[in-house]
């Protein structure tokens, strides 16, 4: 079975950070299990990434190789290539994705 390499964009670990951050000021063994819940959940990516869905926001535009992994509330947003996974942002699923995504992706 192929194995992928999961390489984190310097905006995504940034995320994840902020992420903990802001838990971390009200719950900081909540904002600790988060933290390796998500990093837990992004090594299984390693063998099998395309079992995930298509971003929809972006699939009607044609941008195929864009997937998301589920922790909920969080996404986690992900291009796949031959073979490496580079995680590119690390986002609340209540957020207005259409524009998160069109500043995240079209504009870089």
């Amino acid at each position: 079975m192929k194995k992928y390499n999961i390489l984190w964009t310097k905006q995504a670990a940034l995320d994840l950070e902020e992420i903990y951050e802001y838990i971390y000021l009200d719950k900081p063994n909540t904002a600790q299990k988060i933290l390796n819940k998500i990093k837990t959940s992004c090594t299984t990516l390693k063998s099998n990434p395309e079992k995930n869905r298509i971003i929809p926001e972006i699939r009607e535009i044609g941008l195929l190789d864009y997937r998301e992994l589920i922790v909920a509330p969080y996404r986690i947003l992900y291009k796949l290539t031959k073979n490496e996974i580079y995680i590119f942002a690390v986002v609340d699923g209540r957020r207005d994705m259409e524009s998160f995504l069109f500043n995240r992706i079209i504009r870089s």
